[in-house]
């Protein structure tokens, strides 16, 4: 494993922005690292304003798509929301189903069976409208590709409405319109919303043309567990909507989220959405049905809302089950000789694919590609390592695939059981040919060293105030160098893998720490032998007794 540190900004920059802002350099230098080089700036950092989000009318067809809704509206039409059985697709259809309610309309929701109907719009949902009357249909984080889908619902007298944020192909689908930033010709000046984010654009502008009082921050939410959950950029307006969608998830939690979060004795930060609710919504899409994701945060009385949220919790215990099956079998059909991972099983659970393909990135640090087969096509899901556009390569062989979606980082993908091995051919020679062997190597960027006497109680706070944390605004890492364990030296955990102890400096100052999945250094640390350290700051909460700590995320021994 490489450390590199990032690029440190100059010593004329640091002092003004130091002098301006009256803080320690090194979050200063934190802040220039994050493109924060002003007063102003800093302001708008530390304090996320929603006043501050785009014009949603900035949108290419949003102001058809308002007229066409408004509409629908003032006659009580029949629609119906379609979206992904994923996070982002499931609070997506959420919001805009409770938005519509409060409308007077009678809306229905449908989510994709992932193993009958596959990703997306598809014909069991086009015959579902219809078979209910429905003569608007909008679909939420899907559709930008479905041409032939939605070619079908035009046949049928079915105003089509896409709100989606995937890449487009050059053919688009012939929509009444189509909400998506990415699409040509959109002058939408932030490119990186998540699907749920640009359904609360569409409801903030119907409400804006339209005079109405609904207060469309209640939704927030559900906006922020989707950017959190969908790893969406937390820069321009998605940290105001997640910063604001946490305080809302704070203030008053939806009936349905109060059996997840209750024993979190603290405010819910976007660790607790990327790691406790994420994964739970994400589980029933995955195993069952995206359905009860939905009915989850659409019920409002608390007794039944508690009821489906102890199903999802079965459900995702069997989801960690499958995982940890499935993950061990593909390690073993892993080739060490290869650029590439693809793996492929005949029975394996399509609905943890994707964990397992993240799973195998994060232990072989290759483009990975994880595949089931179900009635001759093999379907599945792809994750890359960092700065290689892992959908790119997927599109390279696309005369190979039957269907395929996606971004840089992530995509899903269906291939015809006869083609398997010439795409398999293609992707590896694709990455063999692009991509560059530091790739290979997994490096942990760090941003400046420190001293373990910089983390105090007034620092700390300072560091908070910079989440909320994620792509393109990482939580900080610090190097402490010349570091000795200081004593409380314990092995964690159910398999005893994981290490706390506390840490002491050149300087000897001493602070409590914790790695998990380190306790091969137990030994080392035991012998007192010297070592450097990577590492971010937290606090912990436990038993009430709040304290500042670092989470180890590399150790390296002199």
């Amino acid at each position: 494993m490489n450390w590199k540190i990032k690029e440190q900004p100059g010593k004329e920059i640091l002092e003004d922005l130091h002098s301006k802002l009256n803080i320690p350099k090194f979050i200063c230098t934190l802040l220039l690292q994050r493109n924060i080089d002003s007063l102003k700036l800093a302001q708008a950092y530390f304090r996320p304003n929603l006043d501050e989000l785009h014009d949603p009318f900035l949108m290419k067809d949003m102001d058809k798509t308002v007229d066409r809704l408004t509409r629908a509206i003032e006659t009580n039409e029949k629609i119906m929301i379609l979206g992904d059985y994923d996070v982002d697709g499931t609070t997506s259809v959420s919001m805009l189903y409770n938005y519509f309610k409060k409308k007077a309309l009678d809306p229905i929701f449908y989510i994709p069976d992932r193993y009958k109907e596959g990703y997306g719009v598809s014909d069991e949902s086009i015959d579902f409208a219809e078979e209910n009357n429905v003569s608007l249909l909008i679909t939420i984080d899907c559709g930008i590709k479905a041409n032939d889908k939605i070619e079908s619902a035009n046949t049928r007298g079915i105003d089509v409405i896409i709100c989606d944020h995937h890449i487009p192909d050059t053919n688009i689908p012939k929509a009444y319109s189509i909400i998506n930033p990415n699409q040509n010709k959109c002058d939408y000046p932030f490119k990186g919303l998540c699907g749920c984010g640009i359904g609360f654009k569409l409801i903030s502008a119907i409400e804006k043309k339209t005079g109405g009082n609904e207060d469309v921050n209640q939704y927030l939410d559900l906006v922020a567990i989707a950017t959190i959950a969908d790893q969406m950029p937390m820069i321009n307006e998605n940290r105001a909507i997640v910063y604001h969608g946490l305080k809302v998830l704070n203030k008053n939690p939806r009936p349905g989220f109060h059996f997840f979060i209750r024993s979190i004795n603290r405010d819910i930060i976007e660790s607790d959405i990327s790691f406790n609710i994420g994964p739970r919504i994400n589980a029933s899409g995955r195993m069952k049905s995206g359905m009860i994701s939905v009915q989850l945060m659409t019920e409002n009385e608390p007794n039944k809302a508690y009821k489906i949220a102890q199903e999802i919790e079965s459900i995702n215990l069997l989801r960690r089950a499958k995982e940890k099956e499935v993950t061990e079998e593909a390690i073993k059909k892993t080739d060490p000789l290869k650029f590439t991972n693809v793996v492929y099983g005949n029975d394996w659970n399509k609905g943890v694919l994707g964990i397992v393909a993240s799973r195998l990135v994060d232990r072989f640090y290759k483009p990975t590609i994880v595949l089931a087969l179900e009635d001759g096509t093999y379907t599945g899901s792809a994750r890359s390592v960092p700065n290689f556009d892992l959908y790119n390569a997927i599109d390279s062989g696309k005369e190979y695939l039957d269907q395929y979606g996606g971004h840089k980082y992530a995509a899903g993908l269906s291939i015809k059981q006869e083609n398997l091995q010439s795409f398999i051919d293609h992707f590896e020679s694709y990455v063999k040919n692009s991509i560059q062997n530091q790739m290979f190597t997994k490096t942990i960027s760090y941003d400046i060293e420190i001293n373990l006497s910089d983390i105090n109680e007034s620092n700390f706070n300072l560091l908070s105030r910079m989440s909320p944390f994620g792509l393109s605004n990482y939580k900080p890492i610090f190097r402490t160098n010349n570091c000795f364990g200081a004593g409380n030296l314990r092995l964690m955990g159910k398999d005893k893998s994981h290490i706390k102890f506390k840490i002491k400096d050149s300087q000897d100052f001493e602070i409590l720490a914790i790695g998990f999945n380190m306790s091969e250094h137990y030994e080392q640390i035991n012998n007192n032998e010297p070592f450097d350290i990577l590492y971010t700051i937290s606090r912990n909460t436990f038993n009430n007794s709040p304290s500042i700590e670092l989470n180890l995320k590399s150790i390296g021994f002199k």
